[in-house]
């Protein structure tokens, strides 16, 4: 039986034929590393990990830093397990991963510092885990559909499925540029950014800055092709002025969030390319894009149709089972295998099937059960988008004594926007009982840094600190 090829394979020719050209840039366009830099830091790395036994787990949290290729390359090399975090983790949330994941050794860089030996190795003496099975390469840190951190079990033949799927989907190839400012460290960030580099030579621009600014000035100065990003940062560009223009940007992708119609309609006005929507998970990978040229501004929430190389299975009237190569081995330490289980994976949204492909309609555990009515909280703010003065909303459930759960919506209005021409519009397009029971007008709605908001840990700031509080919930969001 034929060995499937493995990164180092595909990265092997790639080598071969690009060896002397760059393959990684910075923000402004200098070159950071060749081809033929990449496999010799690959070998610098091999050398300075090479007394970990196999099996041993890596923590990363070196944000979007040039060494990721060599790094994954030499992991791969020594048969070590290795798990991206995002450098922003808290002292607490770190300390967890860390004991949950039986860490050999936190890799963080030096401030300051860009080359690999000034990325610092800290070591912790304790036993590995032992898998009983197939060892990871790769662990994902994900709450999954339960809320509690857990890993993901994915080998390098789920990476290689996933990449081959985003490159043959996305009509990605080796001669464009990815300009990564969204976070290595995350599936998104890993799987569209530092695979296609290892597996047909897809140049990267590695890029630490998040003010839409200078974003917008490295799009331009780096020459970029392909831009994936989120709805927040796509809407923060919309909102800059004097911009001309994307440069030879051709292709936007939107990921992490749902991707509004106004974000879409602002942002083709304004720079004249369509945002792309992709949706896809930690444990598989890409699940739907929209691959279209056609402007869908009127259909929330639209992701498109399955990725090259996935199946996809309905489930119910709106769940879904994917199925496909990229999907993971499973969860640890609760393995949760009616969620994952190694060849099926079942995400925790609620999908609308229309004639032009899926639409994501919420996520299952927020839907909030008023007095035995249930409804989803996406429901009610389409409905608030609707009123000119709202450009975005958020609703969710808080427990009640009488109703068991009650409804609350934070929305960012316009200036002229009051709290009674909010009651009056939810009044005259929704059912009594729909009506938010509470209604705050807010600056704006906060997100993490992967431009995502959490119902739950908002329900939870609204109950523990009240409203007068918002700024600081605000400010937890946008650390976790």
């Amino acid at each position: 039986m034929m060995q499937e090829p493995s990164f180092a394979t595909h990265w092997e020719s790639v080598l071969n034929d690009n060896a002397s050209a760059t393959a990684i840039f910075g923000g402004n366009n200098s070159p950071l590393r060749t081809f033929q830099e990449i496999e010799d830091e690959r070998r610098l790395w091999r050398d300075r990990l090479k007394t970990f036994a196999p099996g041993s787990c890596l923590v990363a949290a070196i944000g979007n830093h040039e060494t990721w290729p060599a790094l994954f390359l030499a992991c791969l090399d020594q048969q070590l397990t290795l798990l991206p975090i995002e450098p922003q983790i808290t002292s607490n949330q770190l300390g967890y991963v860390l004991e949950l994941t039986r860490a050999q050794a936190l890799l963080s860089p030096v401030p300051s510092e860009t080359k690999v030996e000034k990325i610092t190795i800290n070591r912790f003496e304790r036993s590995p885990i032992c898998w009983h099975g197939i060892v990871p390469n790769l662990l994902k840190i994900t709450s999954g559909t339960t809320g509690k951190p857990r890993a993901v079990r994915t080998r390098e033949c789920h990476l290689l499925a996933d990449c081959r799927n985003i490159c043959s989907t996305m009509g990605i190839g080796p001669h464009d540029i990815n300009y990564g400012v969204i976070p290595f460290s995350h599936s998104y960030g890993f799987s569209n950014l530092i695979t296609p580099l290892l597996y047909q030579g897809t140049r990267l621009v590695c890029s630490r800055d998040r003010l839409p600014r200078p974003v917008y000035e490295q799009i331009l100065a780096s020459e970029a092709t392909v831009f994936p990003g989120t709805p927040a940062l796509f809407s923060a560009l919309s909102s800059l002025k004097e911009t001309t223009g994307l440069g030879k940007v051709r292709l936007c992708i939107s990921a992490g969030a749902p991707l509004q119609p106004e974000i879409s309609r602002n942002f083709k006005e304004r720079f004249n390319r369509k945002i792309h929507s992709f949706y896809g998970s930690s444990e598989c990978g890409g699940i739907t894009f929209d691959r279209d040229e056609e402007l869908r501004f009127e259909i929330s929430g639209y992701v498109g149709t399955p990725m090259d190389g996935v199946e996809l299975k309905k489930i119910d009237s709106d769940r879904i089972a994917v199925q496909g190569e990229n999907v993971a081995d499973g969860y640890y330490p609760d393995l949760d295998t009616h969620v994952l289980d190694g060849h099926r994976f079942i995400p925790g949204d609620l999908v609308e099937w229309i004639p032009e492909g899926c639409r994501l309609i919420g996520r299952a555990s927020d839907v909030v059960n008023v007095a035995g009515k249930k409804v989803h909280p996406v429901f009610i703010e389409e409905h608030l988008r609707k009123h000119t003065d709202i450009m975005d909303a958020i609703v969710f459930g808080v427990p009640s004594a009488i109703r068991n759960e009650d409804l609350v919506a934070y929305v960012v209005g316009r200036a002229n926007l009051s709290l009674r021409d909010v009651e009056i519009h939810c009044r005259h397009g929704l059912s009594d009982w729909q009506v938010p029971r509470e209604i705050r007008i807010v600056n704006e709605l906060p997100v993490n840094n992967r431009g995502k908001i959490s119902r739950a840990a908002l329900a939870q700031q609204h109950l523990i600190k009240g409203v007068s509080q918002f700024e600081s919930c605000q400010r937890q969001m946008k650390r976790g």
